[in-house]
């Protein structure tokens, strides 16, 4: 492939992306209820000249673009923002506020790159589609809802979408990276990224008047005890070489300040690259768990509850022979320098649940660098988090070179 006609045509898409990029950094949505943004991605791959299907597995986009005989391959890009109040100062800054989950008033911001890829989806969409003479095979783009809650993947999945379209012989997605320099692409064979658990544990108490704790048994005191005695699960019974994190990343109990309540509750989050370690950490989690409540001389009716949530996603797997080729045609079209083979990331992502069905779809997942001079980029999930919007150039870039490497060339 020659890049000099697809950087020309980067060229002069470029400021409509822009635009469009602006456009949905200033309009995020949360997990689940991306309406506004699935109808706005829809319209530009509709406009690229793609057969468009909404609303597959929740708000998820498909849409599909058949040119000729040859493979299926898959490009995905998620959509959803986060409950993080922008501090960037940006003039197209979000000021977006809707209500969550829970039904609580919340910030909203595009704080984890979803609208990078977004637009990169929809440049790589119509360069693909104006350079149709040079492959052969069937485009299946995706915009997937709720990455966010590491739901959005399976819904897709679930409502179809390997059988109500082409199924791909392969897929592939991006993320940017603010830890590497821009320009630059992150890949690795095998293991990408951790695997993730949440759990919520209720830890129970006799609540009662705070001068008198001895008629009470405080929760706040036996959640404390939980929390610590977690730290030694990882320090003493993780394998020293073994990959494994317990973060307690929220703790609720009480309403008054002489009041002790009834109970507690913990939001817990485990991390991992392999199945016996997510099944170790979380055995020793009850395991600790029940041993100091039960030591805090409560009656036998008194357990704590400690229940799996449905945001769970297992580690991100590249197949290796899918990523070996995708990193080769970067490395031919941008140079060694700027192609880096990176160590696994400990952040979670489901786009690895596109590969879990029978039979295996082989997948290719790597990060395009975001990092500029200056080291003001911020970092993922951070309200002053802003990649350089070249960074846009560069991601669609790469999208083009993959997709053009597993899509064959078409013959004259």
């Amino acid at each position: 492939m020659s890049e000099d006609p697809v950087l020309s045509l980067i060229d002069s898409e470029y400021p409509s992306l822009l635009d469009l990029y602006q456009e949905l950094h200033a309009h995020p949505e949360l997990s689940g209820v991306e309406a506004w943004t699935a109808e706005r991605l829809a319209g530009e791959l509709e406009r690229a000249g793609y057969l468009v299907t909404r609303g597959v597995g929740g708000h998820g986009v498909v849409a599909v673009f058949a040119n000729g005989e040859g493979p299926t391959l898959m490009v995905r890009a998620d959509m959803d923002g986060l409950p993080v109040r922008e501090e960037t100062g940006l003039s197209y800054q979000s000021r977006v506020r809707m209500q969550d989950a829970r039904g609580r008033e919340v910030d909203v911001m595009h704080a984890c790159g979803h609208d990078i890829h977004m637009t990169s989806l929809v440049g790589a969409a119509r360069i693909l589609a104006l350079l149709r003479d040079r492959w052969s095979g069937t485009l299946i783009l995706v915009g997937q809802p709720s990455e966010e809650s590491v739901s959005g993947a399976a819904r897709m999945v679930a409502d179809g979408l390997y059988s109500r379209f082409p199924r791909p012989a392969a897929g592939i997605a991006l993320h940017v990276a603010p830890d590497l320099p821009a320009g630059t692409i992150g890949y690795r064979e095998g293991i990408f990224s951790a695997g993730s658990e949440s759990l919520d544990i209720v830890i129970p108490g006799i609540g009662g008047h705070a001068a008198h704790p001895d008629q009470t048994r405080d929760p706040v005191v036996i959640a404390a005890q939980v929390i610590i005695a977690f730290q030694t699960i990882v320090s003493r019974e993780l394998p020293p070489l073994e990959f494994g994190i317990i973060t307690v990343a929220s703790v609720h109990g009480g309403l008054k300040h002489n009041a002790i309540p009834d109970e507690v509750m913990l939001q817990v989050n485990i991390r991992y690259f392999r199945k016996p370690i997510r099944d170790l950490l979380l055995d020793a989690i009850k395991r600790v768990t029940e041993g100091v409540v039960k030591s805090a001389g409560l009656p036998a009716s008194h357990i704590p509850g400690i229940s799996l949530l449905p945001e769970s996603v297992p580690p991100m797997t590249n197949d290796p022979a899918l990523t070996s080729r995708v990193a080769s045609a970067l490395t031919r079209v941008l140079g060694t320098a700027s192609v880096l083979r990176i160590d696994p990331l400990t952040g979670s992502e489901d786009f690895g649940v596109f590969g879990f069905v029978e039979p295996p779809l082989p997948l290719c997942y790597f990060r395009v660098g975001c990092a500029d001079e200056t080291g003001s980029c911020g970092f993922l999930h951070s309200s002053r988090f802003s990649p350089p919007p070249a960074v846009i150039r560069d991601a669609t870039r790469a999208l083009v070179i993959a997709a053009m490497e597993i899509l064959p060339r078409k013959t004259p």
